[in-house]
């Protein structure tokens, strides 16, 4: 590594920390609903073509994608600019798009999940451009802006890699860790129980077979059974939860025929797609072997109008703390922070679930920002945690090649 690169780095960033802020800024300023993302994709790929990148194009998805770089060792940087709704606009203390900065602290819907990272990404590529004018970069990176990812997460990487031809060699994520190197997550996936009965009026209801009644021992099972679940270190336990229950009848005075309850469920180490669907499996022959198990398909359009499908299971992943990215990444935080950084893990889903999880990819995630503000009406980044960001983002590929 080049001597005095760190100092270099911190130099250039903190002269352009204003614009840092303004960066982040605009993107909170830009609503960007998953399917809703043209105007951001646009603005990002405008800002990349502004800083010099060596290529920014949005691919058959509609991810902003731009490249900094073309030595061997290829790194994606990705994070997502879809935000979740906002429903509760009047809980929040400052309005959810203005981005407001008040005491050194940004508000905004999508601060820290994660407009926050893709900020910090964009005057990264501008300070390497900046330090590396005449490129000789030994790393080509990537750095994405992924769409779609709060309503199918990995999907959006997924197609990335196995639609565009595009695969790395190591993955950094933005979701939020609060400035820790976070190594993993456990694994989720949605399924379905129906249980089926016969109608009949309400008034003579013995006449029919109730569904609900039939639903009501298996969702008293998985109840026991989300109790049951083992603590795997170093993920926890996994969790199995009835989201929604619904019925079906010829009307409110009638016995249903039909019932649904949707399952989440989150996978800790060593529990597979075929381990979940086993259990409950086991539940349903127990209580009679009477009602259908399915694994429901996600389908989706992309804001460029590309429809996607994907079946509801996102797999559980995990980089052991030895493997070389995971040690770069920590020691390029201890030099960013001028501290010992620890490593941690996910409570939630994040686009590893497809390289990782489905790739195989070594994969690790560096952010601002607090996993539990995420989706709420308190996001919000301290802009001095975004400078950290940034000059992570900056330093981590010569520390890593």
């Amino acid at each position: 590594m080049e001597p005095n690169l760190l100092k270099s780095i911190q130099s250039t960033v903190e002269s352009s920390k204003e614009e840092l802020a303004n960066l982040l800024q605009r993107l909170i300023r830009i609503r960007s609903y998953s399917g809703e993302e043209k105007e951001i994709v646009e603005h990002i790929l405008d800002t990349m073509q502004y800083y010099g990148f060596d290529e920014q194009y949005s691919d058959g998805l509609g991810n902003a994608v731009g490249r900094i770089g073309d030595g061997p060792v290829t790194i994606l940087y990705d994070a997502h600019i879809d935000t979740v709704q906002v429903t509760d606009e009047e809980s929040w203390v400052y309005p959810p798009f203005e981005g407001r900065i008040v005491d050194g602290t940004i508000y905004g819907r999508g601060a820290v999940d994660e407009k926050s990272a893709m900020a910090g990404f964009l005057m990264a590529g501008k300070v390497l451009k900046a330090l590396h004018p005449e490129g000789g970069l030994p790393f080509s990176i990537y750095m994405v802006g992924s769409v779609m990812e709060e309503d199918c997460d990995g999907y959006p990487l997924r197609h990335l890699i196995e639609q565009e031809g595009l695969r790395p060699d190591y993955v950094l994520l933005g979701e939020p860790t609060d400035l820790r190197v976070f190594r993993g997550q456990r694994g989720r996936m949605e399924m379905e129980i129906i249980t089926t009965g016969k109608s009949a009026h309400g008034a003579h209801n013995r006449q029919g077979i109730n569904a609900i009644y039939k639903m009501n021992p298996l969702v008293r099972a998985i109840e026991k059974l989300d109790r049951c679940l083992a603590a795997v270190q170093p993920l926890g336990r996994g969790s199995i939860t009835v989201s929604d229950i619904r019925s079906r009848g010829p009307s409110l005075c009638s016995v249903p025929d039909h019932c649904r309850i949707h399952i989440d469920r989150r996978l800790t180490v060593g529990e597979t797609r075929e381990i979940a669907l086993a259990q409950l499996e086991e539940i349903v022959q127990k209580n009679g072997g009477d009602a259908m198990i399915t694994v429901p398909e996600f389908a989706g359009t992309s804001w460029k109008t590309t429809k996607f499908s994907q079946e509801a299971y996102f797999p559980t992943w995990i980089m052991e703390e030895e493997h070389p990215l995971v040690q770069a990444g920590l020691e390029t935080a201890r030099m960013v922070l001028g501290r010992k950084a620890r490593s941690g893990f996910w409570s939630f889903s994040t686009n590893g679930v497809a390289t990782a999880g489905r790739h195989d990819l070594p994969t690790i995630g560096f952010a601002p920002g607090k996993e539990e503000l995420a989706h709420s009406s308190r996001e919000e980044i301290v802009l001095s945690d975004l400078i950290k960001a940034t000059e992570f983002y900056a330093l981590f590929p010569f520390v890593l090649t």
